[in-house]
């Protein structure tokens, strides 16, 4: 692998370790500060806007998210963790947000960083990077969420079309890469039988060694929108039900593809 460059700075919510999600095995996870999408449902809202943030919550206290980090400091946290590989132990690491890519020299060099020193690597990602399959060859995991296949209510909705995306899916299923796609099913906006119908048809040829996760929308952080000085955009809005969320995973199965639920 290529040398990577340690000084590629970039800015991040924090770093979580010994992490039994996002991934196979034990992970350390790398939250990123910053996003290109705008998802009115995001349950981390302090996580889109790019820099520094400063949330308020109601018993008054404050608290300051993001913090400037390099490459060389990120991999000397996570290097201690390199025992368990050498042990044959599964621990990886995953870069999620935020989005990892929208802090495109930050994010490729920390890759590269991480197999530099054999480190399985994965990534969360929206998908919407044109560069996207630049980092490929440093992945060995992809998280791709899907919010909406129609062009128009995907613009609408997180403020970007959705071309970029089919395209990075289809490039990484064709690179071999591990594909799983996650779906944030939210009532009235994306769990339409028709708009998971589109879904299914579009993932119906990627199917073997696919995985989709629906996510059942949840109402977690509004207070954290309440802490930005912000109104949260869905403050009505129930939960889907379990007979709604198994009708729509249903759509995708019928299709051959490996569904599951959380």
């Amino acid at each position: 692998m290529n040398k990577y460059k340690e000084s590629a700075k970039g800015i991040i919510i924090n770093i979580k370790h010994g992490v039994l999600k996002e991934g196979p095995g034990w992970r350390s996870i790398i939250y990123f500060k910053g996003c290109n999408f705008h998802c009115p449902w995001c349950g981390s809202p302090e996580s889109i806007p790019f820099g520094k943030t400063e949330l308020i919550y109601d018993d008054g206290s404050k608290e300051i998210i993001g913090q400037e980090i390099t490459v060389k400091e990120v991999i000397r946290e996570i290097l201690p963790y390199q025992r368990f590989l050498k042990d044959n132990h599964h621990y990886g690491v995953t870069l999620s947000g935020g989005e990892p890519t929208a802090q495109w020299n930050f994010y490729f060099e920390l890759l590269k960083g991480l197999k530099y020193f054999n480190f399985p690597t994965a990534v969360e990602t929206n998908g919407s990077s044109p560069q996207f399959i630049a980092s490929l060859p440093y992945l060995d995991l992809v998280f791709c969420d899907i919010k909406h296949m129609n062009a128009e209510i995907h613009q609408k909705l997180v403020g970007k079309d959705n071309k970029q995306v089919w395209y990075n899916i289809r490039k990484t299923y064709e690179a071999g890469k591990d594909l799983r796609i996650v779906i944030p099913v939210v009532p009235g906006y994306n769990d339409s039988e028709e708009n998971f119908q589109e879904i299914a048809n579009f993932l119906s040829p990627l199917k073997d060694g696919l995985t989709v996760e629906l996510l059942k929308y949840g109402r977690h952080g509004i207070y954290k929108w309440r802490a930005l000085g912000k109104d949260y955009p869905l403050q009505h809005l129930i939960p889907p039900s379990n007979r709604k969320m198994t009708a729509l995973a249903k759509i995708i199965k019928n299709k051959g593809i490996k569904v599951n639920i959380s």
